[in-house]
């Protein structure tokens, strides 16, 4: 029987229209892919193969033990470093299910850290492994990690700020958003504020946006 390699994977890519959806496909076909070919992929210069990389690891997060989950984060961390998770899309589909998943119940300070990252990436995992934690009603980390980034003017990290002070709104608290807006609205763009008020109720949305 024939083992699935990274080529086989990229030929199956050529044959897909390259968006989200068909590398969730090519990823569930390619569910047992051994861990180094999961390795080329995931170094690859092509950007949907390390898509797919990134969709097998989060598969391999939620199937494994803690051993195995811990191969998957190292191998991850290793490769937003050198800048292999390197575009909005590719960190949104993982770090909040890698990253933020594996620092649910462990201290946070790995999070702090990345924030500090000289490396662009790294700071926008930091922020949106933060959504693992909002997602459970909990807004204090992630509203730290977001007031240390808040102000930076790197549009990927905008992005992600933008991403989770939305989440704040919708999932976890508004009183702790509102209390963080009223620190931080003065060093907000319209557009930030529009993405971070987006939850709370009216008369709140008016009031941040003047």
């Amino acid at each position: 029987m024939a083992v699935d390699t990274a080529e086989d994977v990229l030929g199956a890519l050529a044959r897909t229209p390259g968006d989200l959806a068909a590398a969730r496909r090519v990823a569930r076909r390619f569910a047992t892919l051994g861990d180094g070919e999961v390795g080329v992929l995931l170094w690859s210069e092509v950007e949907d193969a390390r898509l797919v990389a990134v969709l097998l690891l989060v598969q391999r997060f939620r199937d494994g033990d803690d051993a195995t989950r811990s191969v998957v984060v190292e191998d991850y961390m290793a490769a937003a470093h050198s800048e292999r998770v390197d575009s909005d899309l590719l960190v949104e589909v993982s770090a909040e299910h890698i990253v933020g998943a594996w620092l649910a119940d462990r201290p946070r300070g790995p999070l702090f850290a990345l924030a500090k990252s000289d490396v662009v990436w790294e700071r926008c995992i930091a922020v949106t492994a933060t959504l693992a934690f909002v997602k459970r009603g909990e807004a204090a980390t992630a509203l730290d990690i977001v007031g240390r980034l808040v102000r930076e003017r790197n549009e990927h990290v905008r992005r992600a700020v933008a991403l989770v002070l939305r989440g704040v709104g919708k999932w976890a608290s508004h009183d702790e958003l509102v209390a963080f807006l009223e620190s931080n609205a003065s060093g907000m763009d319209r557009a930030l504020l529009s993405a971070a008020t987006e939850h709370l109720p009216a008369a709140a949305q008016a009031r941040f946006r003047r």
